[in-house]
């Protein structure tokens, strides 16, 4: 349980401070508590923890509600365990400025 606290308290920070209050309200409180788990995707087969040359995407499907997301995510730390992931896939050009991070529930 110790181990997963110290995941959380990496995945959890960017949902705290940029998420909307929709999505606040439906994982900051579980996490928090306990209650759920939330794990950092962001290394990839090809580019490791080399964040600025990730190639995972997510691009608005035709209604613009939601992102269809493409790609690969390997050692995810705690990820067998998570109910969501703060996931880092490329939202825009090349480099650290087209990267974002996108909540993703695990079901």
């Amino acid at each position: 349980a110790m181990g997963q606290l110290g995941i959380n308290s990496m995945a959890l920070p960017p949902i705290i401070q940029y998420a909307s209050m929709r999505i606040k309200n439906l994982v900051v409180r579980d996490v928090v508590m306990g209650k759920k788990f939330i794990s950092l995707a962001i290394s990839e087969p090809t580019a490791g923890s080399d964040v600025a040359n990730i190639k995972a995407t997510a691009e608005k499907d035709p209604t613009g509600k939601f992102y269809i997301i493409n790609g690969q995510k390997k050692w995810i730390t705690g990820g067998m365990w998570a109910d969501f992931f703060t996931l880092a896939c490329r939202t825009g050009g090349k480099g650290m400025k087209g990267l974002s991070l996108i909540l993703v529930p695990k079901e």
